[in-house]
């Protein structure tokens, strides 16, 4: 892989991880980075819902070999959501899910290894939006993944199954390298919270109204939720910051006069070749 991946992941749900992946995505492309946001959360997948896609392929069609990896992706632009790349510049594109029963009992969860590893070879960072808890399929994108950060709210219950996932984080052989803590308030003790996890806290997202289809750090970039969440980007890019031209000379599915294109808008269709033919030959 090329591209920087990491995993978002809680131990429970409603903590606000799939809002912290999408704004977290956005944040890096505004950044000027290569971005893909992946839903991961093959039984309760809601990240197209939040987007505002629900229409067209996904990842469960993927994963089903009924659909090739590039005819999944969806790109997030001013106008909205749409199945076709920019003209120029840097890409933010989501890979939603399915929230049907009979899609996520067709999808092969061993093929999602493959999809992550072709989306970070084609983008500067992949952010996989995991499912809440102690779950088989997340043992893969926090395996593959260079980093695993927590979600959690202040609440008790929430704090420790954000510490259970960590655990299983580490066992799938993932590293935790931060948390994010959402819906804090004055009230909320932070350092407490990052003692409890163990873990630095890389942003703190205030309680917020300002939630709806389009990620916070566009609809209300002045806010102190879009300010956490460009504070959790540079911490990330920070860590180990991935270069596009280096991400595109690596792959051998790449030529030489595409490296200095933007990685997701020009390539995807021939990684989601490669994927294809690796799962059918």
């Amino acid at each position: 892989m090329a591209g920087r991946v990491y995993a978002l992941a809680s131990g429970k749900g409603g903590v606000g991880k799939t809002t912290s992946a999408v704004n977290l995505g956005a944040a890096l492309h505004d950044a000027g980075y290569d971005t893909v946001v992946l839903d991961a959360d093959l039984a309760m997948a809601n990240l197209g819902g939040l987007v505002g896609t629900e229409d067209g392929p996904t990842v469960h069609d993927v994963l089903a070999g009924e659909a090739a990896l590039g005819d999944a992706l969806v790109w997030i632009d001013g106008d909205g959501p749409r199945r076709t790349p920019p003209a120029e510049g840097p890409s933010f594109v989501v890979v939603p899910g399915s929230r049907s029963l009979d899609s996520f009992a067709a999808a092969d969860p061993g093929e999602l290894r493959r999809v992550v590893e072709s989306l970070a070879a084609a983008a500067d960072f992949v952010v996989c939006d995991t499912g809440a808890g102690l779950t088989h399929e997340n043992a893969v994108p926090f395996g593959v993944a260079d980093g695993v950060v927590l979600v959690t709210t202040p609440d008790p219950v929430a704090i420790a199954d954000a510490r259970k996932t960590a655990g299983f984080a580490e066992r799938a052989g993932g590293t935790v390298v931060g948390s994010v803590l959402t819906h804090a308030t004055d009230e909320t003790d932070v350092s407490g919270v990052a003692r409890r996890l163990g873990t630095e806290t890389l942003a703190v997202v205030p309680e917020s109204s300002d939630v709806g289809n389009e990620p916070l750090v566009r609809t209300a970039p002045e806010g102190y939720a879009a300010e956490a969440y460009r504070r959790l980007a540079s911490a990330l890019a920070d860590r180990d910051e991935p270069s596009g031209e280096e991400a595109f000379a690596d792959s051998s599915i790449v030529t030489t006069s595409e490296t200095t294109e933007s990685g997701v808008s020009r390539v995807m269709g021939r990684l989601s070749g490669a994927f294809d033919r690796d799962r059918n030959g």
